[in-house]
């Protein structure tokens, strides 16, 4: 069976400390993009993501990441960053995401998979509940 997934999407301009001296995007800040919008996905739900992280002891580190670029980003181009979130188990969350160009054309797409640590000993551990509630709310 076919299951609807749900996205949470954002659009972000891009300027010259984005760029190489190509004026493209360097590839690097693509992951910072993604993490700009998972700081906007918590913040649509009400919810400071470091604030959450620090009042449940836990930090969630990226544990894996991939990127297929299909197109540059070029210097000044605003992109749309799609994030599908999805838990799996209780101590990860893999966040699919794609960037589009405003006339809705795939510029890239792949994945970020993050864990979720305890924050003294750096141990696995499950994602509290005020994290999952937010993740969940998208997903």
């Amino acid at each position: 069976m076919y299951k609807l997934q749900v996205m949470f999407e954002m659009r972000r301009q891009t300027y010259w400390s984005d760029s190489d001296p190509a004026g493209i995007v360097f590839y690097p800040n693509y992951f910072r993009f993604i993490e700009e919008a998972e700081e906007e996905l918590f913040r649509a739900a009400g919810f400071d993501r470091f604030t959450l992280l620090q009042q449940n002891k836990v930090w969630m580190p990226r544990a894996e990441t991939f990127a297929k670029f299909a197109r540059p980003i070029r210097l000044g181009h605003p992109v749309r960053i799609r994030l599908y979130p999805k838990l799996q188990g209780e101590k990860t969350v893999r966040y699919d995401f794609e960037f589009l160009d405003d006339a809705g054309e795939k510029l890239t797409e792949g994945y970020v998979t993050v864990v979720c640590v305890d924050a003294a000993h750096f141990k696995g551990t499950p994602i509290p509940e005020p994290i999952r509630a937010v993740i969940l709310k998208v997903c």
